[in-house]
């Protein structure tokens, strides 16, 4: 009940609480003499990974008393929003988070140091899931360390489709399929309620779509993967979802924000969430039904159906290219994911998967209920795995979420939202790139 509780409390209060609790650690910090500081900032899903977060650097600091970590550790919007700042203005933390996307910015403007040299020794990530490796590797080097594997999914709530006799849909199913189901589901519940919330603001499912199409967000030389075109199928599907009353609409979707108690599968409204699987633990312990999960559709009507999903890091650990002791930075990310100490600290309790497949074992056999859903969903894509997500532009959720709203309040059509999307990736790319 308490841990139900605290994950509630921080979903609900989201960066209110971490951003005090970032300036109490700052003050403290500032008062040692005589260490070695190493800022560290980042981002975290819940207060139980914070909480594991915290216990495994004071453990490093109880073993080498000449360091004091600093930690900083807000919501993933905050600490983007910091982060870029500080970047530009060359004041960068010791280490810090990244996603795919981050990871590639950072890493191109060279903000992130390269951390070839300690790979095998002492980060040695043989055991490693590909797609994890791949998520931290840009222009050939590895940039940062794999902290957790994730996947996008459907999170649905079994007892919403037991109660009218909708079916679940099966392993492998169609676009269309998930549509229809998502009708069935509004209809057969009625007025108030929505099949699936609207996920056309999301880029992560609209990957595993353009994969459909033979397509993709981007290709592995760090180019746009997808055109106008590719862009207007997976705005007008939605929309086409808007209208069957399949999902919200506009007005309603939008009171959500980015609440996790706000949505309409909390909150009962609605029967299914497009997701990553970082959030299941955290969402599923605001709602009173058990929450499950399943794959994405893999493909439409009439095509070929193949395992387009897979698995990859969605938080990492870099290194600030001008950290003054990367050697220190280095070690600390050694005693997090391979000292046995700190690898019980870091991850028992946290609601993380590990990247590594000894992690993925051990939480697949001795963790909790939603641990065991969560490892059984990867190790299902991990049968028959596509390539994985491939590096693409920081902002990219921002620039989905503006175009499907576009779309959905009437400002654009689907073909208008998607050549802006395009337009904006591309020069974001070639922004990179001079």
């Amino acid at each position: 009940m308490a841990a139900t509780q605290s994950r509630r409390n921080f979903l609900k209060q989201g960066s209110a609480v971490m951003g005090g609790f970032a300036l109490t650690v700052l003050s403290k910090g500032a008062m040692a003499q005589g260490k070695t500081r190493v800022r560290f900032s980042g981002f975290v899903e819940s207060e139980e990974q914070l909480a594991t977060t915290l216990k495994v650097l004071k453990a490093y600091e109880a073993k080498n008393p000449g360091v004091e970590i600093v930690p900083e550790f807000s919501t993933f919007r905050s600490f983007t929003d910091k982060l870029a700042t500080e970047a530009a203005g060359g004041n960068a933390p010791d280490m810090f988070s990244v996603n795919v996307d981050l990871l590639a910015e950072y890493a191109a403007r060279g903000v992130l140091a390269p951390l070839t040299e300690y790979i095998p020794d002492p980060l040695d990530v043989s055991s490693y899931q590909d797609g994890s490796v791949f998520s931290c590797t840009y222009d050939g080097q590895m940039y940062a360390m794999p902290n957790d594997a994730i996947a996008t999914a459907i999170f649905f709530n079994p007892r919403k489709f037991e109660e009218v006799g909708v079916a679940v849909p099966d392993k492998f199913y169609t676009w269309e399929t998930l549509q229809e189901t998502a009708v069935a589901l509004s209809e057969a519940h009625g007025r108030g309620f929505w099949g699936i919330e609207d996920g056309g603001g999301n880029n992560l499912p609209c990957d595993i779509f353009l994969r459909a199409r033979g397509k993709a967000l981007f290709t592995p030389e760090h180019t746009i993967g997808f055109d106008a075109e590719d862009g207007a199928a997976w705005f007008q599907y939605w929309e086409d979802m808007r209208q069957s009353g399949g999902c919200p609409p506009a007005d309603v979707q939008a009171q959500a924000g980015d609440n996790s108690a706000s949505l309409g599968i909390v909150r009962g409204r609605a029967g299914m969430l497009v997701q990553t699987t970082d959030s299941f633990i955290g969402i599923g312990a605001l709602m009173e039904d058990p929450l499950d999960l399943m794959m994405l559709p893999n493909g439409f009507d009439g095509g070929e159906m193949k395992q387009h999903l897979y698995d990859y890091a969605g938080n990492s650990t870099g290194i600030w290219a001008n950290a003054p002791d990367k050697a220190l930075c280095v070690d600390i990310i050694r005693f997090m994911h391979f000292d046995p100490e700190g690898v019980e600290l870091y991850y028992t309790g946290s609601g993380m998967i590990p990247a590594s497949t000894e992690g993925l074992e051990k939480f697949g056999t001795s963790g909790t209920e939603e641990e065991k859903k969560l490892v059984a969903y990867l190790r299902m894509l991990r049968e028959d795995p596509a390539p994985s997500r491939r590096p693409g532009v920081g902002g990219l959720g921002g620039m989905f979420r503006r175009g499907n709203e576009a779309v959905a309040f009437g400002d654009a059509t689907p073909l208008e939202a998607a050549e802006a999307l395009v337009a904006e990736i591309n020069e974001k790319l070639a922004a990179l790139k001079a």
